[in-house]
C-alpha cells in the first residue's frame, strides 16, 4: 500500500490532507528538538516528516514545489 506526506496526499486528493498516512507519527515533544520520523512517501522517495505528516526534507523529489521542505515552529 502507497503512503504518503501531507502535500502529496492534498495534490493527489485534495481536502484529505489532514488525514494524511503519516500524521501523528512523532510528537510534537520530539520535533522541539529536531528529531523527526524517517519515512518512504511515495511521491517524494525517503524523507522526514514531522508529526503533521508534513515533508521536512530539504532533498525529497519534490523540494522544488509549495509544501515540500516545511520547517514550521514547534
Amino acid at each position: 500500500m502507497a503512503d504518503f506526506c501531507k502535500s502529496c496526499t492534498e495534490e493527489l486528493a485534495p481536502g484529505y490532507g489532514e488525514s494524511n498516512d503519516f500524521a501523528g507519527i512523532g510528537t510534537r515533544k520530539d520535533n522541539k528538538v529536531g528529531l523527526f520520523t524517517l519515512v518512504l512517501c511515495e511521491g517524494c522517495g525517503p524523507i522526514q516528516v514531522d508529526y503533521m505528516g508534513n515533508c521536512v526534507s530539504d532533498d525529497c523529489l519534490k523540494a522544488d514545489q509549495p509544501g515540500h521542505g516545511v520547517r514550521l515552529n514547534y
